[in-house]
């Protein structure tokens, strides 16, 4: 079995505590180790390649956005996550630290009971074990599954042409990993895209809003949280709330409900890609998968490319977080074309629309 290897750096001894117990609870084959300040962790990361840093946003020593500096830099698969006392502030640290290459973060629990704040901790703890672990054991055959042609499996339904085909709408599905991700797509976006774009991205409500609000400080196209009941349009991109599922009428309204989560998510890119294949009036549909855990999109993209033309692009695997989405989404012969995250915006820009 391959061991991870996880790097506590926190000044808190109470917080530090808990993260060992938390570790030592969901998975006993692991090395752990404990450094309360910026300098020691950037040491530690040269060192022992650590698969797992959690790093609180105020340590000292080395600020936070100079650890992730480097590790974006020099250790570019180490899985980061960020972690802050609840602040009226920690959205935008979080944000800002995603946006910096951090995979991930949390709130730290703050609960009375302490069973409580401890269980909550190995909730997050074991997703991103699971998803280290999954890296290391299955790496030969991701590695097979992208070799493979990206229609290898594909539906017998004809795969439309890049050069001819003219999307309607475009469709983002992305989960751990992706504000970064977006931050690289969306600002790159030409002005005059002139279809709606739709992006289901699994974050709490709050964090959703600080998305938007940053992504359209940063692009020439407005971004914005959708609303339920509004008519889409073009030259503008509609991000999902948090906490409910989003999906589009007959009459290119958004709609919500809050019917269970799809894969063990809400909002799920599924909802969405499954309303569009049924009662979107548009014919071409262009979507983009992105880094993420689990297969949320798979199941939209089945009735998609069944009922609609569908063009689909999914992140390689040496540019995602997490490489879980799109692997799903390639391995079930859904993805048209494999693209490194830097050449997606340009390819979306290649395209000619409606």
């Amino acid at each position: 079995m391959n061991n991870i290897k996880i790097l506590i750096a926190d000044s808190s001894p109470v917080y530090k505590k808990m993260f060992l117990k938390a570790i030592d609870e969901v998975d006993e084959n692991v090395f752990v180790t404990c450094v309360a300040n910026g300098k020691d962790a950037v040491d530690n990361i040269v060192r022992k390649s650590p698969g797992i840093v959690i790093v609180d946003a105020e340590i000292q020593g080395v600020p936070l956005s100079e650890i992730l500096k480097f590790v974006t830099h020099d250790a570019p698969k180490t899985f980061v996550l960020v972690t802050a006392r609840p602040s009226s502030t920690s959205a935008k640290i979080f944000m800002e630290a995603l946006a910096a290459g951090a995979s991930d973060s949390m709130t730290k629990p703050i609960y009375d009971s302490y069973e409580e704040n401890l269980e909550t901790i190995k909730i997050k703890l074991s997703e991103i074990i699971e998803i280290q672990r999954a890296s290391l054991e299955t790496g030969d055959s991701v590695k097979r599954a992208v070799e493979r042609s990206p229609a290898s499996n594909a539906k017998e339904k004809k795969t439309p042409s890049a050069k001819s085909f003219r999307p309607q709408i475009v469709l983002i599905a992305v989960s751990t990993g992706g504000p970064r991700a977006l931050e690289t797509i969306i600002p790159a976006l030409r002005p005059d895209i002139p279809v709606p774009i739709l992006v289901v991205q699994h974050m709490p409500p709050h964090f959703i809003e600080t998305l938007a609000e940053r992504l359209d400080s940063k692009s020439k196209l407005k971004v914005r949280v959708a609303v339920n009941g509004e008519k889409i349009a073009g030259k503008t991109v509609y991000l999902a709330p948090g906490g409910i599922h989003m999906r589009l009428s007959a009459d290119s309204e958004v709609y919500f409900d809050d019917s269970p989560p799809i894969n063990g998510v809400r909002p799920a890119a599924d909802a969405l890609f499954e309303s569009i294949a049924e009662d979107f009036s548009g014919l071409r549909i262009l979507t983009i998968v992105l880094t993420g855990m689990g297969q949320d999109s798979v199941r939209g993209l089945v009735k998609l490319k069944d009922k609609k033309m569908c063009y689909c692009l999914a992140q390689s695997e040496k540019t995602c977080v997490v490489y879980g989405m799109p692997r799903a989404v390639i391995e079930e012969g859904l993805a048209d074309k494999v693209l490194d995250l830097e050449n997606i915006a340009p390819e979306i820009n290649g395209f000619n629309y409606i």
